[in-house]
């Protein structure tokens, strides 16, 4: 409604721009780290403690952009400077886990900043049912499509993953490629809308508060509920060495090439969800996605590398479709808020929270546990997640 269709653009590069760049941080630095440097695992356990501290800025910009939205696309503009420079910390010195920890710590701050202006834009427009699914489709199939750049550029340049100046290319390369978040200022087309909904609705707010502790409960509930499903972040840093022991060389060749593919079947199931989603039985579809999800970790322990590819294949369709209806329903969890934004951010937090937790604590486990039980924890994680769910009495 409020958003002009120039903006889809917008929506396209930095999504795209962000998914390059985690492709990077949660594919490509882990095989870097614990196989070409072959890092002390405590150590860079402890390095992630300190970067993903800065995750908890996540509800904080929320309510930032709440306050500020006529500044949304100067901060966007800033972060995303910010964004493209954190990459030369990285590239400094390799061997330094501290360069490294300032790179993950502005990297993640500077995220944050930028997808919150952006939620706050697609709140702002997401009245119609029809735009706001249009935004969160755009997002994600810009998203697939921004891991397959660096997936290519490392098929094409890593011949030997023992080879560091071959991977100082690699990462140069990609970080000139992130350099069109640089454009993001340009592209938004910010109008600000002259309306007195929210008002009204936080009249009716105080004068309803069993529907004020509803909606606060159902955003706790939510919560919960994101957090427990990203406890797949367990496997972040051990999955890609995993493969490399369980596999070989070949294996983990064989992963990383068909990753791109395994993007694109994510992306299809973003499609799929869509005709899936009903309003009144968005719970039955979105445990239902949830159950499968999990049920398909389990063999994965077990599995030779052709069903290993083949399970982790079907599971990026499933986890499409699971992960737009989390999303759409998150939407609605914040929408039902006076604070929309700083709603969102708080949901989204839980992401953050186990971005926190679960990775430092996946790379410190997996130099005392194997990590067949880490998966086998994740999964239950992942079933548990739908508790809250069904508590919940928002539909």
């Amino acid at each position: 409604m409020y958003l002009l269709k120039s903006n889809y653009i917008s929506f396209f590069v930095v999504y795209f721009i962000i998914s390059l760049i985690n492709t990077l941080v949660t594919l490509y630095i882990p095989i870097f780290m614990l196989i070409t440097l072959d890092v002390n695992r405590i150590e860079l356990a402890y390095i992630q403690f300190l970067s993903y501290l800065s995750l908890f800025l996540g509800p904080i910009t929320g309510f930032f952009f709440d306050k500020f939205t006529h500044k949304k696309k100067q901060i966007i503009l800033i972060s995303s400077v910010l964004l493209f420079c954190s990459f030369a910390f990285f590239n400094l010195n390799f061997d330094n886990l501290s360069f490294f920890g300032i790179f993950l710590a502005l990297n993640f701050t500077c995220g944050l900043l930028i997808k919150a202006g952006m939620s706050k834009l697609m709140l702002e427009a997401s009245e119609q049912k029809s735009i706001q699914k249009n935004i969160i489709l755009i997002s994600n199939a810009s998203g697939s499509f921004g891991s397959i750049i660096p997936i290519i550029v490392f098929n094409v340049l890593i011949s030997d993953v023992e080879s560091i100046n071959l991977w100082t290319l690699f990462f140069n390369i990609c970080w000139i490629l992130s350099s069109p978040i640089l454009t993001s200022y340009a592209l938004i087309k910010d109008k600000h809308p002259k309306i007195n909904i929210k008002v009204k609705r936080i009249t009716l707010d105080q004068k309803d508060p069993t529907k004020i502790k509803e909606r606060k409960y159902g955003l706790v509930l939510m919560f919960l509920t994101n957090f427990f499903i990203w406890g797949d972040k367990l496997l972040e840093y051990p999955f890609t060495s995993w493969i490399l022991s369980k596999y070989g060389e070949i294996g983990l060749l064989n992963y990383t090439y068909l990753f791109f593919i395994f993007s694109y079947l994510y992306m299809g199931g973003w499609f799929i969800s869509r005709r899936l989603i009903n309003q009144y039985r968005s719970r039955v579809y979105l445990s239902s996605s949830i159950v499968l999800y999990a049920l398909l970790m389990f063999p994965l322990i077990y599995s030779n590398i052709t069903l290993f590819l083949l399970l982790n294949a079907i599971n990026k369709i499933v986890s499409g479709v699971m992960m737009s209806q989390l999303t759409e329903r998150n939407v609605d969890v914040s929408k039902s808020n006076n604070n929309s934004a700083l709603a969102y951010e708080i949901i989204r937090s839980a992401s953050l929270l186990a971005n926190f937790i679960f990775v430092p604590l996946g790379t410190l486990l997996s130099s005392f546990v194997p990590t067949e039980i880490i998966v086998i924890i994740v999964g239950f994680m992942a079933i548990f997640s739908i508790t809250p769910i069904y508590v919940s009495k928002i539909n």
